[in-house]
């Protein structure tokens, strides 16, 4: 059990905010909100990031203590996008395809530019993507993720293909995606599902493949 609905609860009445004026911030719905502080329902996982980057609250923190009213009012307010700080300037922007927009869009690859945020501090000029995991994406059974958990993938390079070998990666195109394993065998590249399915690497089609980075899931 988290703390997650005390906290939000708390949170809401330190700012001033109405449960709807809370819920609109983060295009839920006030049903929603009273669910979570009722111990009902708690949000994705996807939700919490975006309300602990909003209010500058530390994940864990959001998740697992059970926030005083100072510890509320000491935590820095969100940020504009556009403005640079000293607390935002290592954070990496991820887009975040979730599971409604997976499941509601066929071509997945235009999706990525208007996807909401994550703020990570991730320090690297590689490209990211963030996926909510569900029964939707195949996958091979040693991705060992609940359902709803956030994995994170990162882009391709050129220079770095030696390293894929025995990794897993995803299968990203305007058609398909997958989850599957990286193996090479001589200057082939392949990321197999199973036995039966499998994508043969290209230069070409380079955009498609992404290298899994980590994962964000409930304990």
């Amino acid at each position: 059990m988290t703390n997650i609905g005390n906290n939000i609860k708390k949170l809401r009445k330190v700012r001033g905010l109405s449960q709807q004026a809370f819920a609109d911030l983060f295009n839920l719905s006030r049903g929603n909100i009273s669910s979570y502080e009722e111990l009902r329902a708690e949000p994705k996982i996807e939700t919490v990031m975006i309300i602990a980057n909003y209010f500058g609250i530390p994940l864990q923190s959001l998740i697992q203590e059970n926030l005083s009213v100072n510890q509320i009012l000491n935590f820095s307010d969100y940020f504009e996008p556009a403005i640079v700080t000293n607390s935002t300037k290592n954070l990496a922007g991820i887009p975040l395809l979730t599971r409604e927009v997976m499941m509601n869009n066929t071509d997945l690859l235009k999706q990525i530019e208007g996807a909401p945020q994550l703020q990570l501090p991730i320090q690297s000029k590689h490209k990211f993507l963030a996926i909510e995991f569900s029964e939707l994406i195949a996958a091979p059974l040693e991705l060992e993720v609940k359902e709803q958990s956030i994995l994170i993938f990162e882009g391709i390079e050129m220079e770095y293909l030696h390293l894929l070998h025995n990794n897993l990666g995803l299968f990203l195109s305007e058609e398909e995606v997958f989850v599957g394993k990286y193996e090479q065998n001589g200057e082939q590249i392949s990321l197999i599902l199973s036995s039966w399915k499998k994508s043969l690497f290209s230069l070409s089609d380079i955009r498609y493949y992404w290298k899994l980075y980590g994962k964000f899931e409930k304990v």
